[in-house]
């Protein structure tokens, strides 16, 4: 891991305790676990820009995996093909007043509170880290089951 992504880990972790993502438990606490579970964690790393300009983001994402159908779970993010068709139907009704406004929120899941007892295992990258302790999510987190349920 070069420098530039171990720099965008550590912004992420930084906004991670500024937000109040987890709290740190000791894993063996086993009152505290009885009714949740615990998931893996991965990063993302991504450059937002090209190849002459970088912009580096890392998104720590949990790993939950889908393990039936329900129907509650969704994305809310329309097709790229859904905002082009609104776009082309704004621009062709302009004189009649059509107007669209679009939202862009940066790390949105984090708005939303947690409704499961749900731990993550932590990440090294955190500044806090120990050998032996999780996560309990008071946030939503990505990857998880029902993060873009509870953002909308």
């Amino acid at each position: 891991v070069g420098n530039i992504v171990r720099a965008a880990r550590k912004l992420e972790m930084m906004f991670f305790e500024r937000m109040g993502v987890f709290a740190k438990i000791l894993c063996r606490d086993e009152v505290k676990m009885m009714k949740g579970k615990i998931i893996r964690g991965r990063w993302i790393d991504a450059n937002k820009g090209g190849s002459t300009y970088t912009d580096y983001m890392s998104t720590f994402v949990g790993k939950e995996f889908n393990v039936g159908v329900d129907p509650e779970l969704f994305a809310a993010t329309p097709p790229p093909e859904a905002l082009k068709l609104l776009l082309g139907h704004a621009s062709a009704s302009y004189e009649l007043g059509v107007h669209i406004m679009l939202s862009d929120v940066k790390r949105a899941y984090f708005n939303a509170r947690a409704e499961r007892e749900l731990y993550v295992e932590l990440p090294v990258e955190d500044p806090d880290y120990e050998e032996g302790y999780v996560g309990r999510l008071a946030l939503a987190l990505y990857g998880t089951r029902d993060a873009a349920h509870l953002w909308q």
